[in-house]
């Protein structure tokens, strides 16, 4: 999961991803660790790679994850800046059940960081609910919380990330996703993207659009491949 850097390059991603038959899009900023009720022993390795011309940095995030359990994952990132290991994140996922004929799945997904060089202790939670409004038209939605630190200058964070996914093809889809944060201010990210499969081991993910997640009084555009 990435939040509010400016521009990202050169998506590498690989995996061995089945999750539903019906293969549902995902969204792509606040990625989740496996499709919700994939199946024991899904194992994906990619990595996504990120550039801002404003400042010269570039941050890298080799992401490992694997579902231990028929639907539950769980990810091992390690976000790079430049050369420097910037934190380690760790998250869990769960699925809690299919509704309405299997076109409604929902689940959680927990999230722990360390940032290096605060050497501080970040947390979220939310609750993932994905759900198939036709055969080419589907829907997630993600609520939840986040802690900032867990001392005295830690503030809760009111967090969303709301998509709605057209899949063109089977190996085709667009989509526009929104990740919202709530606290004093209202932070925004928006985010028009297009998925293709190559393979049904490899795939990508490309988008762009304005964010306000690092500034609120800032919008820059970005690029996220997955």
């Amino acid at each position: 999961m990435l939040y509010g850097r400016p521009i990202c390059i050169i998506p590498i991603a690989f995996s061995d991803k089945t999750g539903l038959p019906s293969g549902r899009p995902e969204p792509m900023v606040f990625d989740l660790v496996d499709p919700l009720g994939t199946q024991k022993g899904e194992f994906e390795i990619n990595t996504l790679m990120d550039y801002s011309p404003r400042t010269g940095q570039f941050q890298w995030s080799p992401e490992i994850e694997y579902s231990f359990a028929k639907g539950h994952a769980i990810e091992l990132e390690l976000p790079v800046e430049n050369d420097s290991l910037s934190e380690y994140k760790m998250a869990l996922q769960g699925t809690l059940g299919e509704l309405l004929q299997k076109r409604m799945i929902h689940g959680w997904q927990i999230i722990g960081r360390r940032e290096n060089d605060e050497k501080e202790f970040a947390a979220e939670a939310l609750y993932i609910n994905d759900f198939k409004l036709s055969e080419k038209w589907s829907t997630m939605n993600m609520f939840g919380l986040r802690r900032t630190r867990f001392n005295e200058e830690g503030d809760f964070v009111g967090l969303t990330n709301n998509s709605v996914f057209y899949q063109y093809h089977f190996r085709f889809a667009v989509g526009i996703e929104l990740n919202s944060e709530v606290n004093n201010h209202y932070n925004y990210r928006l985010t028009p993207q297009i998925q293709y499969a190559f393979t049904k081991k490899a795939f990508i993910q490309f988008g762009g659009g304005p964010s306000q997640l690092n500034d609120e009084k800032r919008t820059e555009w970005l690029i996220l491949p997955v």
